[in-house]
């Protein structure tokens, strides 16, 4: 996406870093264009540049969101959120970190019902299927779900931690 051409700036909804890609362009052309503080300005040239499976859900939005770029921002990032595939340990610790960080910008630290039922939101391809096999004593408990986690998805050369 080039911010200086507004013709090129086309939000698809495909996935998290599509998201982040076109929210920071954005921004750049709202800069550009010397309108960084006109929220609704924005929210406005954003609706513009919404195609396929994000126009369909940005359709849905109540006004209030839809025209303000503040809200519409926050609930893009909500929606088009990071998915942990299963692929590698450093994936796994990751997706953990960000949990972690979407639960305390949320101020839902010690909501463990919150944090679980948004974990298993972000959980796709082998990553779920795993998921979807344990005991729901782990599936319920945070705590429990991170180290079960980190033993399915070690890191390379590791045997796993060290408990004992």
């Amino acid at each position: 996406m080039d911010e200086r051409d507004p013709s090129q700036l086309e939000f698809r909804g495909q996935d998290a870093t599509e998201c982040e890609n076109f929210i920071r362009a954005i921004s750049k052309y709202a800069f550009s264009q010397g309108k960084q503080r006109d929220d609704q300005w924005i929210a406005d040239f954003v609706a513009t540049c919404m195609a396929n499976d994000a126009l369909r859900w940005w359709g849905a939005l109540d006004e209030e969101v839809q025209g303000s770029w503040k809200l519409l921002r926050r609930a893009m990032l909500s929606r088009y959120h990071p998915m942990f595939h299963g692929g590698s340990g450093e994936e796994a610790e990751k997706f953990i970190r960000g949990v972690n960080d979407k639960a305390i910008d949320e101020g839902k630290q010690k909501d463990n019902d919150w944090i679980v039922t948004y974990a298993s939101s972000c959980l796709a391809g082998e990553a779920l299927r795993w998921y979807t096999y344990l005991d729901s004593d782990i599936k319920y408990h945070w705590e429990k779900l991170q180290q079960a986690l980190l033993t399915q998805y070690p890191r390379v050369g590791s045997d796993g931690p060290a408990l004992e």
